[in-house]
């Protein structure tokens, strides 16, 4: 697909001249999208302290079940994601339970991981009101096991009260099974082990016959001396007749393999390794007619090769199997892994780097997909870590270097200057000054890849990917002029895939600005036009350009997919029409780039961004007015329609839009109707020399931080913004200006739907 910019320019101006010629006529607008509302599904996470869920669960006499994670553990993101967000669990567990969920990185978290020894994670409690232990997960269960695990809990069938009636001589099977189930869930499979065991003395061997006690035995039983091991060993050709080969040789498998690790014994930092003793089991396992006890044996020797640290014999049997042809990607990974974080070996850290990077070109060889592209990355990403060991560092952060030159330069001010972009909030990480003959050179450590700006001598300025590659960025500079004249511009940078796709989005964005010009400057000039149908023209007119840039974006968001950077896309693409778009991205991101903290950031931009659709309870905020003895925010106005605006004293679109407001007030404001405007000034003098000048008879205050958190909340990022919120202060319209606004006040208050369109004509910060 490709695009020609003149082309699109030309139908514009068509556009536009059609309608010069009906500027007296009156003017049709089309209908806002109306966004679908998502009902709120999954558990509801209690909101308040440790202390207070307490309190709420003695009060409600519901036990408490707390989720114990950590913001690095990718099984609990996964429990987040996939489970609890499950309609069925949300109905039993926000009906029987106070939900928690505790960072167990935080201090509070830290205090309860010691009093309930968390020793992984996720970790699921249950609990009493007094913090008392009823039953405990260790690990993500599925959705299944969570509400059957649940319901242990409420039927008093959990750890606490099973584990003492056990203690106490409880010893009927059902009970002994049940049990030994909930001990294995609560990360106390040992324990369960030796209870089985216990429990298979009672009973004659022959009951092992029976698939019930069989699955038992598969389940628990580990040890390869016990009597029922050596019983089922004995007799496998029945028991292979009836359960089948496959299960019974997969158990012995595990049997055997269990006995090949019991000769290292850990004692404190280092342990023993028993030689002479290991080696008499391999003797007797090669008399033993086990399937794969070839593979028992190599498997025990890298590992005691790893326990004992001896890595040169660790790596190149690691290089004899696979010369031999061992294929398995998940043995293999976990090989290169050991060696990436245990061996310092530069030499056989090489080694296992030439292991990945086998694996790698075997996925070649393999039908693609995102499964086989995303195995080959990690296979290349822990090859890298080897070859450069400050890597496996999770406290590693890449360091790059921006250089460039400035053409013209001023007499006293030619800075670069590195502002990192979070949100909303802007800050200066670093920043140099040109040499005499226009080049510059920054050294920037990359605490976090993502979106940052580039900005040269105060003004000229250009977005760019920080991730692993050095970066080649000129800039024109302002030399010797008088005036310093500000606009957008195209400036390319050189280094990396990912500024691949931001360059062709700063150059759309580029061409959208001079598309902007070109359909506002005839329209302005032509004088047989009023000043209001001019606005009403350019606003219709700067939609269709709007339009296609979007669309645009929408193509290349498709094309890069595979690159991280595309977020940086995805974060203009708002809108219903785009969502699936994004969503389809985004799952593939999720693939490629798991670890991913700016994929991780997107993320919570588009939780925001579900919290401000129409159909949602509008964020509440509060702020002081002009004279500073009241406050304000959207949360006073229930009962009433709200029309609120977003706007600034230096904006001037949203200046030129306050008599378009005023009209609505004059129309509406007696009719139910309120009006709130919120100043996003960063100097409260400008706001308030605006206010007098304005004269708006309508409840006024101004954000604090230049109304960043705001913007965050309600997920703008330019002005005049305009919504209405109904009468329970549910979001049902967003960024509407002139007619669109009188359109839809109609609409709501009278009942009467009119086609209306939403203008993008804004001031973007």
């Amino acid at each position: 697909m490709r695009f020609n910019f003149f082309l699109t320019l030309a139908s514009v101006m068509v556009l536009l001249l059609a309608e010069m010629k009906k500027a007296d006529a009156q003017m049709t607008v089309a209908q806002p999208i109306q966004t679908k509302v998502e009902t709120e599904s999954g558990i509801r996470f209690f909101e308040g302290t440790w202390e207070e869920a307490l309190v709420e669960s003695k009060k409600t006499g519901k036990p408490i079940f707390m989720d114990c994670y950590t913001v690095w553990c990718v099984p609990c993101k996964m429990l987040a994601k996939d489970v609890f967000t499950r309609p069925e669990v949300g109905d039993y567990f926000n009906i029987h339970f106070i939900n928690v969920k505790m960072d167990m990185g935080t201090e509070q978290g830290k205090v309860l991981n010691d009093k309930y020894q968390v020793t992984g994670y996720p970790t699921l409690l249950f609990l009493d009101g007094d913090g008392n232990l009823i039953h405990r997960i260790v690990g993500a269960p599925t959705a299944d096991i969570l509400l059957k695990e649940g319901g242990r809990a409420i039927d008093g069938k959990g750890y606490s009260s099973m584990s003492k009636a056990y203690e106490e001589g409880n010893r009927q099977p059902n009970f002994i099974q049940e049990y030994m189930d909930v001990l294995d869930i609560a990360g106390e499979g040992s324990k369960a082990a030796q209870i089985c065991l216990n429990y298979f003395k009672t009973l004659d061997k022959s009951k092992l016959k029976e698939r019930e006690y069989w699955e038992l035995f598969c389940k628990y039983v580990k040890d390869v001396d016990a009597d029922v091991s050596k019983y089922v060993y004995k007799n496998r050709a029945e028991f292979i007749n009836l359960f089948g080969a496959a299960a019974v040789e997969k158990k012995l498998f595990q049997l055997f393999s269990n006995g090949a690790y019991r000769y290292w014994k850990k004692e404190g930092d280092s342990g023993i390794f028993d030689e002479k003793g290991f080696e008499n089991y391999v003797h007797q396992l090669m008399k033993k007619d086990i399937r794969g006890k070839e593979q028992i044996i190599m498997d025990a020797r890298m590992a005691y090769a790893m326990n004992t640290g001896d890595w040169a014999k660790y790596v190149q049997m690691g290089t004899d199997r696979l010369n031999d042809g061992e294929k398995s990607d998940f043995v293999v990974y976990n090989w290169a892994l050991r060696v990436n974080m245990q061996c310092n070996d530069t030499e056989l850290r090489e080694k296992a780097a030439e292991w990945m990077d086998r694996m790698a070109i075997d996925c070649d060889r393999r039908p693609q997909s995102d499964a086989t592209i995303s195995l080959k990355k990690s296979f290349l990403r822990v090859a890298d870590q080897l070859r450069h060991p400050e890597k496996k560092d999770k406290n590693y952060r890449p360091t790059i270097t921006i250089s460039g030159k400035i053409a013209a330069l001023t007499d006293n001010d030619n800075t670069i200057k590195i502002i990192k972009k979070d949100g909303f909030f802007k800050q200066t990480v670093d920043s140099c000054e040109a040499k005499l003959d226009g080049t510059y050179e920054l050294k920037m450590k990359v605490e976090k890849p993502g979106m940052y700006i580039l900005e040269c001598q105060g003004g000229q300025k250009v977005d760019f990917w920080a991730g692993t590659e050095d970066l080649k960025v000129d800039f024109p500079g302002f030399g010797k002029a008088k005036m310093r004249v500000i606009r957008p511009m195209y400036i390319h940078i050189q280094g990396g895939k990912d500024n691949e796709v931001i360059n062709q989005m700063n150059w759309e964005i580029y061409q959208n600005y001079q598309l902007m010009g070109s359909i506002s400057r005839p329209v302005y000039n032509y004088s047989g036009l009023v000043d209001s149908v001019k606005q009403q023209i350019a606003s219709q007119l700067t939609d269709v350009a709007g339009k296609i840039v979007l669309d645009r974006l929408q193509h290349y968001a498709e094309v890069y997919a595979d690159r991280e950077a595309v977020l940086a896309i995805l974060m203009l693409l708002k809108g219903e029409e785009y969502e699936e778009t994004v969503k389809k991205v985004v799952d593939n991101l999720s693939k490629l780039y798991p670890g991913s903290l700016a994929l991780k950031d997107f993320k919570a931009v588009l939780a925001q961004r579900e919290l401000a659709k129409q159909g949602q309870m509008a964020p509440e905020f509060s702020c002081p007015t002009p004279d500073g003895k009241k406050n304000f925010g959207p949360q006073d106005f229930k009962g009433k329609f709200l029309v609120m605006d977003f706007w600034a004293s230096w904006c001037g679109p949203c200046r030129a839009e306050i008599p378009h407001l005023k009209k609505a007030y004059e129309k509406y404001a007696d009719k139910e109707v309120a009006f709130f405007s919120v100043s996003i000034d960063k100097s409260n003098a400008a706001w308030k020399k605006a206010l007098g000048e304005e004269n708006m008879p309508w409840e006024q205050v101004c954000v604090p931080q230049a109304g960043k958190e705001v913007m965050r909340l309600y997920q703008f990022s330019g002005i005049p913004y305009v919504l209405i919120l109904d009468k329970e202060g549910r979001i049902v319209g967003t960024n509407l200006r002139g007619q669109a606004l009188m359109d839809k006040l109609e609409e709501l208050v009278n009942g009467k739907k009119t086609k209306a369109a939403k203008s993008s004509m804004m001031m973007v910060r």
